[in-house]
């Protein structure tokens, strides 16, 4: 299964391959269009009684199937309840516990007035304690007593689903969420945002995928998380033809998107359509979208696996006078690697050149000995392969030591070049060829 890496996967060019790095999606609460629940996740005990108020003009959940509790609080324990929520309002959360314990601890106290208790025990766990485990503990004690009226209740059923998610308990969201919308009789773009995200950690990509579509029509301005969390249901399981139709759709409503637009360009590579991926990241390059170092990395490899070399070249060297990209080993070798497939290859040589001042071994230095070579720039070529096979082992030795070996040869140093052939075949990679090289060699 692949897995997208939010904000985006990036392309590596890597000898002819153009390879996506996998995505891991780590998604945000905020990302996914969720409350700060460490907050708010306890509001109904601090609306209550506007809550109360509020019911008496207005029904918000018309076509609920959970039934309005008749339990209130008995005038004398009420005086409680209103001594404990001032309490809390002024953050006098030591004064507020003492009451709402007092209030669990009292025999008289019915489900509605405990209910109340556990509710303000998760605001202090919440607010003072910053103890999730006991808000979550606190919440689902008193939606268990299924005594508090229907705003009430359902808000702090939504809450209680949204932590859950956050501290990673996904099936218990799933399922606080599934009998929110049942005993509501609404649908909430949260909701089902909620319930996506929840899912798509759960692996149950499909149904994931099914409940952000709909959290997405059901909100007159959907989260972009959504849109993005959408696409990675659909990219791991290398669905790609879905991703590029959501990413698309998503385009449309987000045009200005530079994370959509990365992981579009990311999921035509995997859809085999780099032609479009090209002309989606240029785009976005000439408007400005294409700003940090990985971004503007992303088109070049783009622009070199589509053999578009002097188009990378000029975003690479455009790139280093902006300061985006540092003139280091990454950039260079591939402003080199650019130029070759442009048949610059002095040019070439310049670029690995000033690559290998970077560099810890010879490789560099190898590759601008062989663009050198293929310049026939063979004195020079010889001394730069040299220089490479003193910073050793590097992954090309065996074949520094064949152009040793040719150069020798060219430059009339029959000697120089047999002893370089001999040392090739001490590479397995390289052996066979060296060993038809001396063969050649010895008949000269």
């Amino acid at each position: 299964m692949k897995r997208l890496a939010f904000p985006i996967a990036i392309a590596l060019l890597a000898g002819s391959a153009l390879v996506a790095i996998p995505f891991t999606a780590t998604l945000a609460q905020t990302e996914s269009g969720g409350v700060d629940q460490r907050k708010a996740n306890t509001r109904a005990v601090r609306n209550a009684e506007k809550n109360k108020t509020k019911q008496a003009t207005e029904n918000p959940f018309p076509n609920a199937t959970r039934k309005e509790p008749e339990a209130k609080a008995s005038s004398k324990l009420a005086k409680k309840i209103d001594k404990a929520v001032k309490a809390l309002y002024d953050e006098k959360y030591d004064d507020a516990e003492k009451v709402f314990n007092e209030l669990l601890a009292d025999a008289k106290a019915n489900d509605y007035e405990k209910a109340m208790a556990y509710q303000g025990l998760a605001n202090i766990a919440n607010d003072r304690d910053d103890d999730v485990n006991k808000v979550l503990e606190y919440t689902r004690k008193s939606l268990d007593l299924d005594a508090l009226p229907n705003v009430t209740h359902f808000g702090a059923l939504l809450q209680y689903a949204n932590l859950s998610m956050s501290e990673e308990k996904y099936a218990e969201a799933v399922t606080a969420i599934d009998q929110w919308l049942k005993l509501t009789g609404t649908e909430k773009d949260l909701a089902y945002a909620i319930r996506g995200q929840s899912l798509y950690r759960m692996e149950k990509l499909d149904e994931a995928a099914a409940s952000i579509r709909k959290a997405i029509a059901l909100s007159k301005t959907p989260n972009e998380g959504w849109y993005q969390l959408l696409m990675a249901c659909y990219y791991e399981q290398e669905k790609f033809p879905e991703a590029v139709a959501e990413g698309e759709a998503a385009l449309k409503v987000l045009p200005g998107s530079k994370v959509i637009t990365r992981l579009l360009g990311n999921v035509y590579i995997q859809a085999e359509q780099p032609d479009k991926a090209v002309a989606l990241l240029s785009a976005a390059y000439q408007n400005g979208m294409m700003t940090s170092e990985s971004e503007v990395k992303q088109l070049y490899q783009l622009y070199n696996f589509g053999d578009r070399p002097l188009e990378a070249i000029k975003v690479i060297e455009e790139g280093m006078a902006k300061g985006v990209l540092p003139r280091n080993q990454d950039h260079l070798r591939a402003m080199g690697d650019a130029y070759r497939m442009a048949d610059k290859p002095i040019e070439a040589a310049q670029a690995f050149g000033e690559a290998a001042q970077f560099a810890t071994d010879g490789e560099m230095k190898f590759l601008q000995a062989y663009t050198l070579y293929e310049a026939e720039k063979n004195a020079e070529a010889r001394t730069a392969v040299q220089e490479a096979l003193k910073k050793t082992p590097f992954k090309s030795e065996g074949q520094a030591w064949i152009l040793l070996g040719g150069c020798e040869l060219i430059l009339g140093n029959k000697p120089g070049a047999i002893l370089a052939y001999q040392k090739a075949t001490g590479f397995e990679a390289t052996r066979a060829s060296a060993e038809s090289w001396l063969k050649s060699v010895s008949k000269m």
